[in-house]
């Protein structure tokens, strides 16, 4: 819950806000843009420190959440890779079958590995975890390919 702090006739909801108040309007304009538009209270702390932010890393995380509403990137990651390995073991069953040609198949594959990129693709701390997988999953499909 915010704590509230009465400085000069001012009733502030948090600390974060406090220490705002005390920078010039440009600098605590730009922070707040940054917060807002980055996804790691990581980055966000050392902006602020960069800043002189004299809090805690809990305050500042704390009234990160409560102004801004953040993806949770690793969340939707796994939700898509845990997609691509159900739509690529549904491929797999299709080519064994004879429903799809291996040649096809590989590229619906592909395309899904594409869009994967490009919607992580501002998120550096995804990137070589995505190329693993990306290079797995090329891996595992030349090795049926191969062994058919």
């Amino acid at each position: 819950m915010p704590t509230k702090e009465a400085t000069a006739g001012k009733v502030y909801l948090t600390y974060v806000d406090q220490w705002l108040d005390t920078l010039p309007a440009a600098e605590s304009e730009d922070f707040k843009e940054f917060a807002e538009v980055t996804p790691s209270i990581i980055e966000i702390w050392v902006y602020a420190g960069i800043l002189h932010y004299p809090g805690s890393f809990n305050d500042l995380s704390r009234w990160v959440k409560m102004k801004y509403k953040k993806l949770n990137r690793r969340e939707i990651l796994n939700s898509e890779i845990a997609a691509l390995h159900s739509d690529i073991q549904e491929l797999r069953m299709a080519i064994t079958s004879g429903e799809v040609r291996a040649d096809n198949g590989c590229q619906p594959a592909d395309r899904v590995m594409l869009e994967i990129t490009v919607i992580f693709k501002d998120d550096p701390q995804f990137a070589e975890p995505i190329e693993n997988s990306m290079n797995a999953v090329w891996a595992k499909i030349y090795s049926e390919l191969s062994n058919a």
